[in-house]
């Protein structure tokens, strides 16, 4: 295959001299208060990139984030986990979807400009599940994200991210980094809370003042002491969040199969639906330690979380055969909705024995979620459909058992070696059902298209039911050799009953030219096997045909299913990953720092949705097989290699200023993705339609462009006796994407449109109005910053429906502004 030509270089961007200017503005802060500032994160000890005790985030070979209560809590606005990340970390990205589907309830996040997938999330150190459900809809489809918003929000105690390849020490997934979660642990004490919010904004395409996306918040917490030194920790949250509505007028009626009058009378309405959907989240956690007798320690946590959601699919026109005017005389637009179930528990003992120190724990996870349609038809039913459907049921369950030791050896080197020995063996089970007879049927109205609009449901041939088993063993050592010099090492051996084994490894080094300035790097490999979700994974949803002309229902596939296997589908490879990081860390004073860390991650087979295989002669194929229910076909395929290079600068200082304590950081991510070789074709797709190739142009043009090339966060954070303010301004950067307008600029052959930086700026202040009760008010984005609109034309904005793409991560919502009332006890 040929390789692309485009460079590894970082972007050219204006950005590129933040890094100089932070290096310069070092030299300029005041010294004089570094004795008054309290302990930095830079200080605190950090559970991941390390098994040795008290290891700092300084002193860690690799990068780490480590944000404190305070900071969550103050970027938890929207209660949304996933946006808290995304305003804490520039590393991290939550770009929103603005059409309907399974995405309308689970989102993923991405670290570094990969995948959701390519990310490991942990609980207490310990591994979190995903979700059972492909994204279908986002930039990265065909991924299987851990859905970070089922964690609730008011368990959190602190949040690190290792920024680095992890493969070795934590397992599968950890090929961008590792984000850990660790739950509250007080053994006294509480708090309670209540929100309030909503958008309100300006919003250009209609000329409309809009107040929506009405969010209402409670949580509570309560710790109670086990014995001497245990404790239990439990709590719940609830969140309830309004719809938004961001589809502007559309010209779309000729869009319409037939363009009835009565379609091209709903020109210059808004008929689309784009935005948030209506939520519903309830959580419930606990984390308890409970000391016994001879020195063990039982621990248990566990995280419950149950969500609805309501969705809007594309409108469906009255005169279009999609439409059964009996039913809908002037169109409809489907509902879609999710009902998901998450469940998490980890239990286990810690204790001391024969040298060692010993962590056993099994786990379980589980996640469950249905999906529903209302206010939709089966036109080849006629009037006798019905309105409500039963589309399918997706059900991931994820069991385990982990021995986890550790110990210090002394070998004589003038420095303890840390060694850690593990094992893990895991179960893992994915099981889908199927919709409900009308939702997949094939009425006798045979000019209609069969099965549910926003469907079709999942027909029982269709349904999956299967598991795998994964043992692992693992060995971690790492050592100061001098009094400057920390050299680490890492190996992991995994047995897939899927897909065979595979051994990784890690090498670390950090080395202390002074106390205060240390250079760090790492090199590892990582092995990605495919979730079992993806193996079994498949559903059909109407999206844009391949000129954007009109819609159509595009099937998703497993590639063992013999209709994608005689479209060219082969059976899935693991990801494997190479992750270099060169860095350094620099302390002028104690109460500054500076860091900045280069990578490199090179990912081969990398596990990517085909385009929508659709053409005359697919079509053809499809009725001749008895299958023009669909109109095209896609499935998942290692169709790619790739490499992301990119640069993570972070400053902080905090001084003491106007009788509190000031905290200022600067965070840039400068991030770049280069396509290496592509699998374009094999001999059964050509043998359909030789034209036909596994990734579009346009397709390839989103995986490289898609994400914003760099990020940069300026926050400030004062806290006094009583008062406290919060200002932080967030610069995403540009990006590009491929657009349906066929008069648009063309960029490596494809019609394409840039999409410049977009600033948002965050404000909040607290007040305590007595000792325990402290009242928050802020906003979000209070400038009310939207993307740069998408090209005014019927096709690139589907008659003027969707007037903003969704892929830049500040999303199309406007300005959201918020009260929150906690009291602590």
């Amino acid at each position: 295959m040929p390789r692309s030509q485009y460079p590894h270089a970082l972007p050219h961007l204006p950005l590129r001299r933040s890094v100089l200017a932070c290096a310069l503005l070092l030299a300029a802060l005041p010294e004089a208060q570094s004795q008054q500032a309290g302990d930095a994160a830079i200080d605190q000890v950090t559970v991941v990139g390390s098994r040795a005790r008290n290891r700092t985030v300084y002193d860690s070979a690799v990068p780490i984030d480590r944000f404190g209560q305070r900071e969550v809590e103050n970027a938890l606005s929207s209660g949304e986990l996933g946006a808290a990340l995304q305003n804490l970390a520039p590393s991290i990205n939550f770009p929103r979807i603005e059409s309907s589907g399974a995405s309308d309830s689970v989102r993923g996040i991405q670290l570094r400009g990969l995948a959701p997938d390519q990310v490991l999330v942990l609980i207490n150190g310990k591994r979190r599940h995903t979700s059972a459900v492909l994204d279908t809809e986002s930039s990265f489809a065909g991924t299987v994200p851990v859905d970070v918003n089922a964690i609730p929000p008011g368990a959190i105690d602190h949040i690190e991210i290792l920024r680095d390849g992890a493969g070795a020490q934590y397992g599968s997934d950890a090929v961008a980094g590792v984000i850990n979660i660790v739950l509250k642990n007080a053994r006294s004490g509480g708090s309670a809370s209540v929100g309030y919010g909503a958008n309100h904004t300006d919003f250009k395409p209609t000329n409309e003042t809009k107040t929506d996306g009405q969010t209402k918040t409670a949580s509570a917490d309560y710790g109670l002491p086990l014995g001497d030194a245990g404790f239990v920790r439990f709590g719940f949250d609830a969140r309830s969040r309004a719809p938004t509505q961001r589809a502007g007028f559309s010209d779309a009626g000729w869009t319409s199969w037939n363009a009835t009058p009565a379609d091209l009378a709903l020109d210059g309405k808004v008929v689309f639906k784009s935005g948030d959907s209506h939520q519903n989240n309830n959580y419930l956690f606990y984390n308890a330690l409970l000391p016994l007798a001879n020195g063990v320690d039982a621990y248990s946590f566990a995280t419950v979380n149950q969500r609805k959601s309501d969705g809007s699919a594309y409108f469906r026109y009255p005169g279009d055969p999609s439409n059964v005017p009996a039913l809908y005389p002037a169109g409809y637009r489907p509902v879609t909705k999710g009902d998901m179930s998450d469940t998490s528990l980890v239990a286990g003992a810690r204790f001391a024995g024969a040298g060692w120190n010993w962590d056993l724990s099994a786990r379980h996870g589980g996640n469950l979620f249905r999906y529903d349609l209302d206010h939709s038809a089966n036109a080849s039913l006629g009037a006798l459909s019905p309105t409500s459907f039963h589309l399918a049921s997706f059900d991931f369950r994820q069991n385990a058992l982990n021995a986890d030791l550790t110990r210090e050896l002394d070998l004589g080197l003038g420095a303890p070696v840390n060694l850690a020995l593990g094992a893990e063996y895991m179960h893992e089970t994915y099981r889908s059902s199927p919709g409900d007879a009308a939702s997949y049927a094939a009425g006798p109205i045979v000019d209609a298209p069969p099965g549910a609009q926003a469907g079709p449901g999942l027909r029982p041939q269709d349904a999956f039911d299967g598991s795998r088993s994964i043992s692992s063993v693992y060995a971690d050592v790492e050592s100061d050799l001098t009094s400057r010099l920390l050299l680490g090492a890492a190996a992991r051996y995994s047995d897939y009953s899927d897909f065979g084994s595979a051994s990784t490894g890690k090498l670390s080094a950090r080395y202390k030219l002074s106390d205060t300035f240390l250079l760090r790097g790492s090199l590892s490999n990582s092995f990605r096997a495919p979730a079992l979700v993806q193996t079994g994974f498949r559903f059909s949803t109407l999206n844009f045909n391949s000129d954007g002309s009109g819609l159509q229902t595009a099937s998703l596939l497993p590639a063992s299913d013999p209709l994608a296997r005689s479209f060219g589908a082969e059976a899935l490879k693991p990801e494997k990953s190479t992750n270099l990081s060169l860095g350094l860390a620099w302390r002028p004073q104690r109460n500054t720092s500076f860091t900045l860390d280069a990578y490199r991650i090179k990912i081969r087979d990398r596990i990517t949705r085909t385009s929508d295989l659709q053409s005359d002669a697919a079509t053809a194929y499809l009725a001749a097989i008895g299958r023009s229910d669909i109109q095209s076909v896609a499935y998942l395929a290692n169709l790619l290699d790739t490499s992301t290079t990119g640069l993570d600068a972070v400053l902080n200082h905090d001084l003491s200023f106007a009788g509190g304590k000031l905290d200022l950081n600067a965070a840039l991510n400068l991030n770049k993705t280069r396509i290496d070789r592509v699998r374009q074709s094999s001999a059964a797709l050509a043998n359909i339609d030789p034209s036909l190739t596994l990734l579009t142009d346009t397709s390839l043009y989103r995986i490289r462009h898609a994400s914003p090339t760099s990020k940069l966060v300026l926050s400030a954070d004062w806290q006094a006796a009583r008062w406290s303010l919060l200002a932080r301004a967030t610069r995403f950067g540009a990006l590009k994407d491929f657009s349906y307008d066929q008069e648009a600029p063309l960029d490596d052959g494809v019609h394409a449109q840039s999409f410049g930086a977009v600033w948002s700026v965050d404000l909040e202040a607290q007040v305590k109005l007595t000792k325990q009760l402290t009242l928050a008010v802020g906003g979000d984005n209070i400038l009310d910053r939207y993307p740069e609109r998408v090209r005014q034309t019927n096709n690139a904005t589907y008659g003027g429906a969707l007037p903003y793409n969704f892929i830049n991560p500040i999303g199309v919502n406007g300005a959201y502004f918020y009260g929150r009332l906690r009291y602590t006890f």
